[in-house]
């Protein structure tokens, strides 16, 4: 549940029914009114939206709580200043310059767990490896003694297995409106490119499977053949290092390793100049990647679409999965139709081409 600078957690999803009455509202006015008596100085404005209780409330001031089948919009603008559906949908379409930070929530639609969402992330899900600590299956000092639990998750990440969600064609859906300065993304997946959004438009902070080297020696080792090692199993991978004399990995940025060239040559700029930061489905805790949103100059746009509240300087908090974000988004855009055609038309064309490559793989 969202959170109201401080007042603890607000019952927003039941607010109020887009028909017009307050479904609810025995529940939930009470709340508000427990509330304006006990923080005098933090009042709440509940858009009533044609709720004849709510209205009977008198309920003024400045903060708002709206409601939509799937999400709270926490709007934490002064009055005056608030940001109603087509304020969204406005700001959006007039931009130029949008960057896109993109985290693990983004592609859990995809089938890819994420890292940190207690019971089902995989940090949770690591404990048959008998690691030290979860994040040790990115830990390079680990890998170099025991390499064995990366090479296994490895299998289950890589790419060509899973198919890109709507937040992915939302994204590449920017870049062709022309929109997209840039998106920044945390994912190794790769599923941004998959779904149609050209290279130079994205920068893989955390590196991906594009490419892959041998960590003794640095030379750079076919991919397909590093594919091919990790979809046999561990010990065909250990044969790849022997021949290549040196443990060999994907490119991804393991914790203590530097981030790739493109995050530090393209990060202050596009953030600096950007007119609209979108945030999908990540918890800001991992630097330098968290510290993106601090770049962008006083008084940028900032949507957080998320399950959580993670950046209390967002001027929009669509609480959700990120599909349902981007799809409510597109509602108030008038590009729904246009999204989801896309999304099903390519979705239909990776099945197949799974199909085929499935098909010529059974031995």
């Amino acid at each position: 549940m969202p959170l109201a600078q401080g007042l603890g957690p607000v019952p927003a999803l039941s607010v109020h029914a887009l028909a017009g009455d307050c479904a609810s509202g025995s529940a939930v006015i009470p709340w508000f009114r427990r509330a304006r008596r006990r923080w005098q100085l933090w009042p709440i404005s509940v858009l009533a939206m044609g709720c004849s209780q709510c209205k009977a409330e008198g309920i003024t001031a400045n903060f708002s709580v709206l409601h939509s089948p799937k999400f709270a919009y926490k709007l934490g603008t002064p009055a005056g200043e608030r940001w109603q559906d087509g304020e969204i949908g406005r700001r959006v379409q007039e931009s130029r310059r949008i960057v896109v930070l993109a985290g693990a929530g983004m592609s859990v639609a995809a089938g890819i767990p994420d890292f940190r969402t207690p019971g089902t992330g995989l940090y949770d899900n690591l404990g048959k490896y008998n690691l030290p600590f979860p994040e040790a299956v990115f830990d390079m000092d680990y890998f170099r003694n025991d390499p064995t639990a990366f090479y296994t998750l490895c299998k289950v990440l890589w790419p060509g297995q899973y198919r890109p969600t709507l937040a992915h064609y939302f994204v590449a859906f920017l870049h062709q409106k022309g929109l997209l300065q840039r998106c920044y993304t945390q994912n190794i997946d790769s599923l941004e490119v998959l779904a149609g959004l050209p290279k130079e438009a994205l920068v893989a902070a955390h590196g991906n499977f594009d490419s892959a080297t041998c960590i003794a020696t640095k030379q750079k080792v076919p991919l397909e053949e590093v594919r091919e090692a990790v979809m046999a199993g561990v010990e065909a991978c250990y044969e790849l290092n022997r021949r290549y004399g040196g443990l060999i990995k994907p490119d991804i940025v393991f914790f203590g390793e530097a981030l790739p060239t493109r995050f530090s040559e393209h990060s202050i700029e596009d953030l600096k100049s950007c007119d609209l930061l979108i945030i999908l489905g990540t918890s800001l805790k991992v630097k330098p990647f968290a510290g993106l949103p601090g770049l962008v100059k006083p008084g940028t746009p900032i949507l957080l679409l998320n399950r959580q509240q993670v950046l209390r300087s967002a001027d929009v908090f669509m609480q959700g999965d990120c599909d349902d974000g981007v799809l409510e988004l597109a509602r108030l855009l008038g590009w729904e139709a246009e999204l989801v055609e896309l999304h099903e038309r390519e979705s239909g064309r990776w099945l197949d081409a799974k199909g085929e490559i499935d098909a010529n793989n059974v031995v």
